[in-house]
């Protein structure tokens, strides 16, 4: 298959996908498409093209921490990249028709390793930095966002099987992502706010400190909507499944 036709197939396996085109994600989304040809002519499997997100990714960590505030705008860069790449393997499980949910697991777990990491990384410049004026507020909001980081994942992670799992007990359709049900407008504007002031904070060090405000603004839009709507379907019977186990092993 030539590169253009290639392009074009990945559009199409792409059109079903939930994103804004206007947004930060949704352009990094659009450059994936370009960048995907680079795997599937190396005939790498999605879990692979996962993996090398990852490491790209702890390899932006390791040079904001190695390396300090001088070096923050080639880490930043390092860890747009991996982003670019991790919208990859999905382009290559759809191409190739090989959409797994070990994939998607081990996809969102790199995620998160990434993203912790990078901001890990980012508070341990807070801290090392002599150059850098914080005072403890700013380092304690910057960790209370860093800890909001996960907490918003495994919340988000829970809701979407809990959806599941009532939907199939109860024959009911909950949507496991919130998508659909609430308008993600703001929280897209606090993304590409996040992506912006990523770049901006290797000329302004107030940068570092906003950034990880913003972050922390997102994560509690993000848990308050899902325990609202947690709270909203998830009201009904749990049937005692340890009970039922028991039942059948008599």
């Amino acid at each position: 298959m030539n590169l253009i036709n290639l392009i074009g197939k990945i559009k199409d396996v792409n059109k079903g996908q939930i994103y804004n085109i206007f947004s930060t994600e949704g352009m990094l989304r659009i450059i994936a498409w370009y960048v995907t040809p680079i795997f599937y002519y190396t005939k790498c499997s999605a879990n692979i093209v996962s993996l090398i997100a990852l490491l790209i990714g702890i390899l932006s960590s390791f040079t904001l921490i190695l390396f300090g505030k001088e070096f923050i705008f080639y880490g930043i860069l390092i860890f747009i990249l991996s982003i670019i790449v991790d919208h990859c393997d999905g382009n290559i499980a759809r191409l190739l028709n090989k959409p797994t949910f070990f994939g998607r697991f081990m996809d969102g777990l790199f995620d998160i390793v990434v993203l912790i990491s990078v901001q890990a990384a980012l508070i341990y410049i807070l801290i090392m930095d002599e150059s850098i004026s914080t005072g403890p507020g700013v380092l304690i909001i910057s960790l209370i966002s860093l800890a909001s980081t996960p907490i918003q994942h495994l919340i988000y992670d829970r809701y979407s099987a809990y959806a599941r799992w009532i939907s199939e007990e109860h024959a009911l359709t909950i949507a496991p992502t919130l998508r659909k049900e609430v308008s993600f407008a703001f929280v897209d504007v606090l993304n590409d706010l996040q992506i912006i002031f990523l770049l901006l904070m290797a000329f302004f060090d107030i940068f570092i400190f906003i950034y990880f405000l913003i972050n922390l603004i997102s994560s509690i839009i993000l848990i308050s909507f899902h325990l609202r709507y947690a709270h909203k379907y998830m009201n009904v019977y749990a049937h005692n499944h340890r009970e039922k186990h028991l039942q059948k092993n008599k």
